[in-house]
């Protein structure tokens, strides 16, 4: 970067002074770069130090989710205890930005093995694995927080907004909520008992311990 100084506005002056004034001129001049440019990189890197992400675990032995089905003739629930995932949280505010999870179908357990096999074929287990949610439209309103994001069951992924409580303790961060899914929006043949088939609807409910 260079700067034009226009020599006929200084016709007045005697060589010396003149010298001086340019000499003024152009530090005056280069101050103001200097201080334009350290003023961006200020605004730049402060920019940076705001959109930075930390990583934040689940913890999987505290963590679960639960489902309930019901039939006109019993209800019956089910649990996984092996919950995957990770948050993404800035780092100076450590609200969540990002979050993604995992359940592994075969993972449920009714506490009746034959019930739990059956169900691995109604939900095509081995085609369709994985239970998965993500979000990164995530609100804050005060001990709540709204994950508006897609949850994919089953080979088809749907619009899904969950809410949770928020229980902070010193190292962790405890969320618990519920929500209900719709088996046949994602194509599940619902399995009939006495020529009766369960309802079509999924209690679930959950804890997810995220520690800091």
């Amino acid at each position: 970067m260079y700067f034009q100084i226009e020599i006929e506005n200084y016709t007045n002056y005697q060589p010396i002074q003149l010298l001086e004034v340019m000499l003024q001129q152009f530090l005056f001049l280069n101050f103001e770069y200097m201080f334009l440019r350290i003023t961006t990189l200020f605004i730049f890197f402060q920019f940076i130090s705001f959109s930075q992400e930390v990583r934040l675990n689940i913890e999987n032995n505290l963590s679960f989710i639960e489902y309930a089905g019901k039939h006109l003739l019993h209800d019956w629930e089910g649990v996984n205890q092996k919950i995957k995932g990770i948050v993404l949280a800035d780092e100076a505010s450590r609200k969540f930005n990002k979050i993604a999870l995992l359940a592994n179908v075969r993972d449920f357990d009714s506490n009746n093995s034959g019930r739990d096999s059956h169900s691995l074929e109604v939900l095509e287990a081995l085609r369709y694995p994985e239970v998965k949610f993500y979000s990164e439209k995530i609100v804050y309103d005060l001990d709540t927080i709204s994950f508006a994001g897609s949850l994919e069951f089953h080979g088809v992924t749907i619009d899904k907004t969950i809410s949770a409580k928020v229980i902070e303790t010193s190292n962790q961060l405890e969320l618990t909520g519920e929500f209900q899914l719709i088996p046949s929006d994602f194509g599940i043949d619902l399995p009939s008992f006495m020529t009766v088939k369960m309802k079509d609807l999924l209690d679930f409910t959950f804890r997810i311990v995220i520690i800091k």
